[in-house]
């Protein structure tokens, strides 16, 4: 089975979250707020987290106040097979929001001319991407995701149609 990490974090500010989320983009699922569940090694979240505390202290030296602090838990089998149905629910949710945008986005594309909903549709496309991948890294499957990529083909389908 593959080795996954849990990330627990103290943010104590908006400001602070996002120099956090801007950080650790790519690297994990946040399955609650200030947790995030990753594949990758230990080391190279040990070197994002240590980036993250390095510019909160640049930032901190102009007068801004903050704190960040973390711990780095490497799961057993038996931890992660525990939590795991966190990560379904994460996923499910994550695919729901997803289809209520693609849904949306699909009315506007044949309403619209494509080219007002093309960078959404570039957007759309990113977070159907990662959604997959996230889906596959943690080997979750469920109808939700079933529907999103029916969607995703649809939405594909309908623009290349109306762009011609």
């Amino acid at each position: 089975m593959k080795q996954f990490v849990l990330i627990i974090m103290y943010v104590s500010s908006d400001e602070v979250q996002g120099l956090v989320s801007r950080h650790l983009a790519n690297s994990g699922l946040s399955i609650l707020p200030n947790v995030v569940i990753s594949w990758l090694p230990r080391q190279d979240l040990e070197r994002r987290l240590l980036s993250i505390k390095e510019e909160l202290i640049d930032i901190m030296e102009r007068g801004f106040e903050g704190e960040f602090a973390y711990a780095i838990i490497e799961l057993t089998d038996e931890q992660f097979k525990a939590i795991r149905p966190m990560i379904v629910r994460r996923l499910e949710s994550d695919s729901q929001r997803l289809i209520s945008w693609g849904e949306a986005l699909l009315k506007r594309i044949r309403s619209q001319k494509v080219e007002r909903v093309k960078r959404e549709l570039l957007r759309f496309d990113r977070e159907y991407r990662r959604l997959v991948s996230m889906h596959e890294v943690f080997d979750v499957r469920h109808e939700l995701l079933n529907k999103l990529m029916e969607l995703a083909r649809e939405l594909r389908i309908e623009y290349e149609r109306r762009s011609q």
